[in-house]
């Protein structure tokens, strides 16, 4: 059978405006909205991800059940760059909304203040510069509270762990699964003349913070450390004794090369009175040749010279190998410092899964983005809860104070212990986790207490590596440690007194303006 083209077009079946309609909307709900969209940017955690078994994975169900803003970073931790950065996000967020500038703090940065008032002028320069100061303690103040952290975590595990033997000692101590490498931290912003008679306050925990000590080299092995010390010591001693040989040898040479000159001086002294005398007695039988007869005239400066110390010597040091000796010398008082070898950070199972670095360039742009996207959630929760639940108010200039929860082991110059606001703060902190759904509400009557006075708000900053903060809850739960509160946090006896957590105040303030 041979199938020939027709020469008429098709017939379409016609179809009335009704189908028409419906069509174009499923073609343009099916093209236009996409279903998922893949992006390296961060993500929130409105979107609940599932397992590839149908199921909301483990890790990440904490933080989608939170009842507060939460934003989940597409990284396996939070740097102290990022969180610096959303630290500061959020407080320039709270002080336009708590109308204490009249505008963002960013805008501000960028208007030129010359036509404004003088007055004015002052407290927004004052503003500014005080802005900008804690922005650059912020950028130390995660790094010296990072390294705080992981001081604790190696106390906690030497005095937990009683090793029998060395290689049991080094298995616990390069253990990545002893303690996680990311923590919680809590950083509080309260609007008021003090923290006790605050006009608002918000909370903000940055869940996930990389934990590392800071200015350390990579981990190696106690032991090889050891062998490298031993052989560049060794090295030093025989480079030294090689150089007391050397400087030994050159004196003998240089007093026998004395002593050969001092004999040749004596013989060349001889050797020069008989030519003089036969050099007399050719100048009398050949008178007839003037320039012929003083052909040895020359040589007798020559041989006045050759027995000469310097002449003798600087040829003889020359060939000795000293130039292959110096080299030698500063190859090896180089060794202990800059040719030292180093295992490659591969050998070590902590760093097994390294986070790649990225440039300035890189950093910057993930910063930019989980800033949007941190405006972007507070905007989205004001929307969901209505006018009434936003953290925007109408509130006087006032002054908005910086705390931060830190280990006693914490060290800043910009940050002094208060720890006589530990009852205050701490109370703040278990309303503020209980009302977020963090942890179980207190059971009793503390609820009517603390739900008088101004209510706490904040912000939740997420990982993809999940919550370090109900990994640690779980952790001390499942350790036995039976005298826990509500919060997780621990009160065992045995623990150490630098690792228990109190409040930083930072020496700062930051005073409101409203004026313009």
């Amino acid at each position: 059978m041979i199938l020939t083209p027709s020469s008429q077009p098709p017939v379409v079946p016609r179809m009335d405006d009704s189908a028409k309609g419906v069509s174009a909307l499923k073609e343009s709900s099916s093209h236009n909205i996409p279903s998922a969209v893949a992006s390296s940017m961060p993500t929130n955690t409105n979107t609940k991800e599932e397992a590839p078994g149908g199921r909301v994975k483990e890790e990440d169900k904490f933080l989608q059940e939170l009842n507060v803003p939460t934003v989940v970073l597409d990284t396996p931790s939070i740097s102290h760059t990022m969180a610096a950065g959303l630290s500061l996000s959020l407080l320039s967020h709270t002080l336009f909304l708590k109308s204490q500038v009249p505008f963002p703090v960013a805008q501000l940065l960028r208007m030129p203040g010359g036509g404004s008032n003088p007055k004015v002028a002052r407290k927004r320069e004052e503003l500014l510069a005080t802005f900008d100061t804690l922005s650059s303690h912020l950028q130390t103040t995660f790094v010296a509270l990072s390294t705080a952290y992981a001081k604790c975590k190696s106390a906690k595990r030497k005095a937990s762990t009683v090793p029998s033997d060395e290689n049991s000692a080094k298995e616990s101590q390069v253990d990545p699964g002893a303690m996680p490498q990311r923590r919680a931290a809590h950083l509080m912003f309260i609007l008021g003349p003090s923290a006790g008679a605050a006009r608002a306050r918000i909370l903000l925990t940055i869940d996930g913070l990389e934990v590392k000590v800071w200015g350390q080299r990579p981990d190696t092995p106690r032991e090889e450390l050891e062998e490298i010390e031993g052989d560049t010591s060794i090295d030093i001693e025989d480079t030294d004794e090689e150089e007391e040989d050397s400087v030994s040898e050159g004196t003998e040479d240089e007093e026998l090369s004395v002593e050969d000159e001092d004999d040749f001086s004596e013989d060349g002294s001889v050797a020069t009175e008989d030519q003089e005398d036969e050099l007399d007695e050719l100048d009398s039988d050949t008178d007839s040749v003037p320039p012929a007869s003083r052909s040895p005239s020359p040589d007798r400066p020559t041989r006045s010279l050759a027995p000469s110390p310097e002449s003798r010597t600087s040829p003889r040091v020359s060939l000795k190998p000293l130039p292959d000796s110096a080299p030698n010398l500063a190859s090896s008082s180089l060794t202990p410092t800059t040719a030292r070898p180093v295992p490659p950070p591969t050998s070590s199972p902590r760093e097994s899964s390294p986070q790649p670095t990225l440039s300035y360039v890189e950093e910057q742009a993930a910063l930019r983005a989980a800033e949007r996207l941190l405006s972007r959630t507070l905007m989205n929760a004001w929307a969901e809860s209505g006018p009434g639940g936003d953290m925007a108010s109408e509130l006087a200039p006032t002054q908005t104070h910086v705390y931060l929860r830190a280990p006693r082991r914490f060290a800043h110059p910009a940050w002094v212990a208060r720890q006589n606001l530990a009852r205050t703060l701490d109370g703040v902190l278990d309303a503020f986790l209980a009302e977020a759904g963090a942890v179980c509400p207190p059971q009793g009557n503390g609820n009517a207490k603390k739900g008088r006075g101004v209510k706490t708000e904040g912000a939740w900053i997420g990982c993809r590596g999940g919550s370090a903060f109900a990994a640690e809850r779980a952790s001390k739960l499942a350790q036995g440690m039976h005298q826990a509160d509500q919060t997780g946090r621990c009160t065992d006896p045995d623990a150490d007194e630098e690792d228990e957590e109190i409040w930083w105040a930072w020496d700062g303030k930051i005073v409101g303006f409203a004026d313009w």
